[in-house]
């Protein structure tokens, strides 16, 4: 997934990253605190929609790895938007594998929506997973909106 993301040329990635905003867009309330980040080469870039919630009213905190996500104030959050290298229909996701969305979304409050974004061909049937890794509510692709069947609210089942 990393290769194929790299592969993507820049005109493709803005084009494609903006469908996915538009897909993100009405589905989540610009109030409160949203937590989201800023892309990496490859990632879906949403800083237009980061941009239009701020706007809004919204507060948008964009994480990097530099922060620590065991001591991030969650006061107020009301969603969280994470990038995904694959994710699955029902809400697995795999993210760079060092688990800072994992050790943010432990100390969330279930009521938080969580969104994990990525390009369609990011969508895979099965996923390898831990007990400590969160399902996402939603998986947003510059294609198509999915409402993770298995819910976000809780962890992956055993």
């Amino acid at each position: 997934m990393r290769a194929w993301r790299r592969s993507l040329d820049d005109a493709d990635l803005t084009r494609r990253s903006a469908r996915l905003v538009a897909n993100v867009a009405p589905l989540l309330a610009p109030r409160g605190l949203i937590i989201g980040y800023d892309a990496i080469r490859g990632e879906p870039d949403l800083a237009s929609l980061w941009e239009n919630y701020t706007a809004a009213g919204a507060t948008v905190r964009r994480v990097t790895s530099a922060d620590d996500p065991c001591t991030l104030p969650l006061d107020d959050v009301a969603a969280v938007v994470m990038p995904a290298l694959a994710v699955t229909p029902t809400g697995q996701r795999l993210g760079q594998g060092g688990g800072w969305f994992d050790r943010l979304l432990a100390r969330c409050d279930a009521t938080v929506t969580t969104i994990a974004v990525c390009f369609d061909e990011q969508v895979v049937d099965a996923l390898a997973v831990d007990d400590h890794d969160r399902l996402v509510d939603l998986v947003v692709t510059d294609q198509r909106a999915i409402v993770a069947s298995a819910g976000g609210t809780g962890r992956q089942p055993t």
